[in-house]
């Protein structure tokens, strides 16, 4: 992988951690139940760390300014979010529906380039983001079958499953 490969790899990470960011954010200052505030406010802060981690990497690896980002990031969020479609998002199903998507999709792109890797750094850390952003959509997974009266994910209980 040379360093134009990886630098257009990381500005799309960069992006598609930038609309987590946005989308968790606006869910999270919407919650009105403070656990899922809470929760939200988690993955949120994820998504501004791998983020940061994704900064590191492209100062390490490419060198100079990260530059302008790709209007597209690695999911749907990014078209959501620039066309203001976020308002017409009305029910909690459809924002865990989209931000499921949105972690399926990432943790592919992480495990896509987890396997092209040919640097270890490059290789473990694809493999620690795509193994937290899966486990960002098992946790919204559950809180979809939590909605379908299958169980409470949010009362789950005080040592939930997104505290590090």
């Amino acid at each position: 992988m040379d360093r134009v490969q990886l630098a257009k790899i990381l500005k799309t990470a960069i992006r598609g951690e930038e609309d987590g960011f946005t989308f968790y954010d606006l869910l999270a200052r919407k919650a009105t139940n403070p656990e899922a505030k809470r929760k939200l406010e988690n993955l949120r802060n994820d998504e501004a760390a791998h983020k940061k981690v994704l900064y590191e990497l492209y100062e390490e690896h490419v060198g100079g300014e990260v530059g302008p980002l790709p209007d597209e990031g690695l999911t749907a969020l990014a078209e959501v979010l620039k066309k203001g479609h976020l308002d017409e998002l009305k029910s909690e199903r459809e924002f865990i529906n989209l931000a499921i998507e949105a972690e399926l999709a990432t943790t592919k792109y992480y495990r896509e380039h987890f396997e092209q890797a040919d640097l270890p750094e490059l290789k473990s850390i694809f493999g620690r983001l795509a193994d937290e952003e899966h486990l960002h959509y098992e946790l919204l997974m559950a809180e979809r079958e939590a909605m379908s009266g299958n169980y409470y994910w949010f009362g789950y209980d005080e040592s939930a499953p997104l505290e590090h």
